[in-house]
């Protein structure tokens, strides 16, 4: 169990650190729109605070039921399979899956880029604070069904896996927005 803690930990700490450096990037980058139709830097960053958000409420009060949960008297129990979810949260950093996401998820362009780095840090310590939380296993305690690439059934570990993951996918997709930022730029 150590172990799947260690991991989702060490997930979380690489791609908040990731995203904090793209704070410190020039101001013509965190604009830049290769198509009208695609969103810039600043605006996946408020996408991702939007969507931890979100997903942060679920793993919070799941949080709270799997505390009470191991006050009377259930089992942490790792299924032999454990592995096999993790590697299918895997995909979610990739993109290679399609899914459509709520509107309310969707990034106004408005929001002021420190107040975007503020919630993230925010963000990212309510994650460690949960994570230290259930550092007895607690868990797996309690499972939530997440419908995106029909993932089913996550315990909070999970869940928190998946805030990682759905993090480094949009990571990858600054990192593509940096090199036709750069390849435009040279084309200049």
């Amino acid at each position: 169990m150590r172990n799947v803690i260690q991991v989702v930990r060490e997930a979380l700490l690489t791609n908040f650190r990731e995203l904090d450096q793209w704070f410190e990037k020039d101001q013509a980058l965190l604009h830049f729109k290769p198509d009208r139709d695609q969103w810039n830097i600043r605006e996946i960053l408020e996408h991702i605070t939007l969507t931890n958000y979100f997903l942060l409420l679920i793993i919070n009060k799941s949080t709270r039921r799997a505390l009470e949960r191991k006050k009377t008297g259930h089992t942490v129990i790792l299924p032999a399979d454990y592995q096999d979810k993790l590697n299918q949260i895997d995909v979610i950093g990739s993109k290679s899956f399609g899914w459509v996401r709520p509107e309310h998820m969707e990034p106004t362009g408005f929001k002021n880029i420190q107040e975007v780095k503020t919630l993230l840090k925010q963000q990212y310590a309510q994650c460690m604070y949960n994570l230290s939380l259930l550092k007895n296993g607690e868990g797996v305690l309690v499972f939530t069904n997440m419908s995106v690439n029909q993932l089913g059934k996550l315990d909070i570990y999970q869940y928190i896996y998946f805030l990682t993951k759905h993090i480094e996918r949009h990571i990858r997709q600054m990192q593509r927005l940096e090199k036709e930022f750069e390849e435009s730029a040279v084309l200049i």
